[in-house]
């Protein structure tokens, strides 16, 4: 029984690093940081987001990825949409609703700013402090 126990646990941890191996390698210029320049992450992240390979919270992550690259160029339009399609794929994202809040404030929509924001409060009492 222990020998059987011992191979369930080798064959997931081999399971788990292949599919680890699997990750594009777009996902090392899509990181979300200023570690890697904003123009190229949009384009990593326009690649993850095309090639429909991803999994739904995967994408989540690219298109919030891309937003935070068009929210650091000043295209608060393009960042509120992608904004939008990462809260699509998880509605419960507290910092994509707080940032895309923040950013239709900036383009004259404070109203619907205001309602993300506190949306994102709801479900993160600590947000933004």
């Amino acid at each position: 029984m222990r020998r059987f126990a011992l191979a369930v646990i080798a064959a997931a941890l081999m399971m788990a690093s292949s599919a680890q191996a699997q990750l594009s390698p777009n996902w090392k210029g899509c990181t979300g940081n200023p570690d890697v320049e904003w123009k190229q992450q949009i384009d990593r992240c326009s690649e993850l987001i095309d090639a429909g390979a991803e999994s739904r919270q995967n994408l989540a992550i690219a298109y919030y990825n891309r937003a935070l690259a068009y929210e650091n160029l000043d295209n608060y339009a393009k960042a509120v949409a992608d904004y939008s399609e990462a809260l699509a794929l998880d509605p419960e994202d507290a910092d994509a609703l707080l940032y895309r809040g923040l950013d239709k404030i900036r383009l004259g929509d404070k109203p619907g700013g205001d309602a993300d924001v506190a949306a994102a409060k709801r479900i993160d009492p600590n947000i933004g402090h």
